[in-house]
């Protein structure tokens, strides 16, 4: 019984049957096939091909400018769809992360600027890091360009 286990459970799952273009082209002109879905990617096209009955194949496809009236007058349903590629995506997932992040690191290091080197006569300190504190980045946006500057200007002098 473990071994009828062990081998079901290591089987492979069948691969996509392809097709050359010859192929294709020759069942969509005999009506065989229900739909067409392309990925257009930057080098080629790749379709999957749904048939009557209902079985997927993989087409490779050269750059055929009449093929999407082929599909067309066949009435065979079709799509066309960019290749949406793993790195771009990545990247994508990647800045929204950073953005944030990098946005909150500058805040903080605002508010420890502003804590650690604001003149502690007055209430000047206090105030600042109160605006820094209530309105997060727009408070350190508004400090690191309207009252650091300030402040270093009357270090010098």
């Amino acid at each position: 019984m473990a071994t009828l286990w062990a081998h079901a459970s290591c089987s492979q799952q069948p691969t996509m049957k392809t097709w050359d273009y010859g192929e294709f082209m020759q069942a969509v002109e005999d009506n065989k096939i229900e739909a067409v879905d392309i990925d257009a990617y930057p080098d080629h096209y790749q379709a999957t091909v749904t048939t009557q009955e209902g079985e997927s194949i993989s087409v490779r496809l050269p750059n055929d400018p009449k093929l999407l009236n082929i599909l067309t007058q066949k009435k065979v349903v079709h799509s066309v769809q960019p290749h949406r590629s793993k790195g771009l995506f990545l990247f994508r997932r990647f800045a929204i992360l950073l953005i944030p992040g990098v946005a909150f690191l500058f805040w903080i290091w605002v508010l420890i600027d502003c804590a650690t080197k604001e003149a502690s006569e007055g209430n000047t300190k206090v105030v600042w890091v109160i605006i820094i504190l209530f309105l997060n980045l727009i408070g350190a946006l508004v400090y690191f360009s309207v009252r650091r500057p300030q402040r270093r200007r009357e270090l010098r002098q």
